[in-house]
């Protein structure tokens, strides 16, 4: 940490206090949409868990992660180039600029997402589904559908993203969530309560999502063949595929155990493991996706304008803060996993409950590579990092395998815990060479004592309803991770001072 001065306000520098705040705007504008989203998925999830059969929510999850694979090869790593080749200052200028980088990034895509999809169907025409186990064949159609879908999506809403038009990214995401709740409901409950009328009812929606953002694309005039840039199209493959080795790894690293404990243990199993690493990665998305979106352009920003030390600082304030909140979550979810289940799932899927705050804090120690790794990303040492991964991905495969069919599933919400760590770890050392984060064991080790005391405050609350549960253990493991904090960290204390200052000046 930074040496702190002598006023009674936080530890930052006013440059990094102002990208903080941008941070936390821009966060926020993120979290607006996300949580749209998620209300919807709380709406809709406990639906499905309990529509679909154990078996057939197992074969939805599976699928999904073979759609995750295909549409990272199918990108080829243009979603990075959209962010990277933007520039709004020439664009504003020169219009047929902006129509060579529009037109090549998207039809760019077009053609590579429609190359593995025609690629796969000729597979299956060839017989070679089998390869993709039993219960899958019946979506190999489906499956090259929604992956050209969600490729072509992955680079419009780059466009909305790079254009910091946070409102129509967050009406687009909300919307195109919303109407694949609705359709995929209606269809299940009308047509059939299987994995193949979940997917129809997404290519549904998700075509209507893309040919919107192409008319409007092609409204600004934005989109023409002829504008088509062959070296633009080389120079952002060349930019993303390292990124695309990386995409696929942190796939394997994040799916291979959904494959693995169909193999091991069945197909039931499979749709338990599933249920609990969903729930896992909605308490995860919540807290990272919008600090994902933000704060890459801030810290490129920093270091652009300001260099080396305030980028560090930038990060190291930010990562703590990171730690505190991630630790608080993690205090809610082991104090409440157990009535999130039921009131979610159902108690069909009672037992599950171990098995998420294990995946929850394997997905947060992950989600810490967009600060420890900042190092590797500024100096374009993607492919150090793809290569990183494949160990913590081939190390997460020999776990899985090693513990599975002694274990069970507890053997592999293990491994993917220590699979993160791995990774964080190896990222973490390798981008220290170029940008070396300081960070404070002492303040993680408080977060964690106070996370401990709170989830254990926390888990004695029971009132035998789901939903009372939820709400009553979640306020109390909040309120005392909140004073065992401000017991603990002097830091916390002088900032809730400060800002105690800062608003009552405000209101006089």
């Amino acid at each position: 940490m930074t040496a702190e001065p002598q006023t009674e306000t936080p530890a930052v520098s006013k440059l990094a206090g102002r990208e903080l705040k941008t941070l936390l705007l821009h966060s926020s504008h993120y979290l607006a949409g996300l949580v749209g989203s998620l209300v919807i998925g709380l709406v809709s999830f406990p639906i499905i868990t309990r529509v679909l059969s154990v078996a057939e929510y197992g074969v939805m999850d599976l699928a999904q992660r073979v759609v995750l694979m295909l549409t990272i090869g199918s990108k080829l790593g243009l979603q990075n180039a959209v962010l990277r080749f933007y520039n709004k200052d020439q664009f504003a200028v020169d219009r047929r600029s902006a129509r060579t980088y529009y037109s090549t990034m998207y039809l760019g895509t077009l053609a590579t997402s429609a190359g593995i999809a025609l690629v796969f169907l000729a597979a299956v025409g060839l017989g070679l589904y089998t390869l993709i186990s039993g219960p899958l064949a019946k979506l190999a159609y489906l499956i090259p559908a929604l992956v050209l879908l969600r490729a072509l999506g992955s680079i419009l809403w780059g466009f909305l993203r790079i254009e910091e038009r946070t409102k129509a990214f967050n009406a687009t995401t909300v919307g195109t969530r919303a109407a694949t709740v609705a359709v995929v409901c209606a269809l299940l409950l009308s047509v059939g309560k299987t994995a193949q009328t979940y997917f129809t009812g997404v290519v549904l929606v998700e075509a209507v999502l893309v040919s919107g953002l192409t008319l409007w694309l092609l409204r600004r005039e934005q989109l023409d063949p002829a504008c088509f840039d062959v070296a633009l199209f080389r120079a952002g493959v060349v930019y993303g595929m390292p990124l695309v080795v990386y995409e696929f790894a942190f796939a394997i690293l994040g799916s291979a155990d959904r494959f693995l404990v169909r193999y091991f243990l069945g197909a039931d199993a499979l749709g338990f493991y599933s249920v609990a690493y969903g729930l896992a990665q909605h308490a995860n998305d919540l807290l990272v996706t919008p600090l994902v979106l933000a704060i890459f352009p801030i810290y490129m920003r920093i270091w652009t304008a300001s260099g080396a030390d305030k980028t560090i600082e930038f990060l190291t304030v930010a990562l703590d803060l990171f730690l505190m909140t991630a630790a608080g979550v993690l205090a809610i979810t082991l104090a409440s996993a157990h009535p999130v289940v039921v009131l979610l799932a159902s108690s069909k899927y009672a037992g599950v409950d171990r098995l998420i705050p294990v995946l929850l804090a394997g997905l947060l120690i992950y989600a810490t590579y967009i600060f420890v790794a900042a190092g590797l990303l500024i100096h374009k040492r993607t492919l150090e990092m793809a290569g990183l991964l494949v160990l913590a991905a081939v190390f997460n495969i020999g776990l899985n395998c090693l513990l599975l069919p002694y274990m069970g599933l507890n053997g592999s919400a293990l491994a993917t815990l220590l699979s993160y760590a791995l990774c964080i770890l190896l990222l973490g050392r390798a981008s220290n060479r170029f940008l070396p984060l300081r960070i404070k064991l002492s303040s993680v080790a408080k977060y964690l004592a106070a996370a401990a005391l709170a989830s254990l405050a926390g888990s004695l609350l029971g009132t035998g309803s789901p939903i009372l549960d939820v709400l009553c253990r979640s306020a109390l493991t909040v309120s005392v991770y909140g004073a065992a904090l401000y017991a603990l960290d002097e830091r916390v204390r002088r900032t809730v001072r400060w800002a105690l200052i800062e608003c009552r000046s405000r209101l006089l």
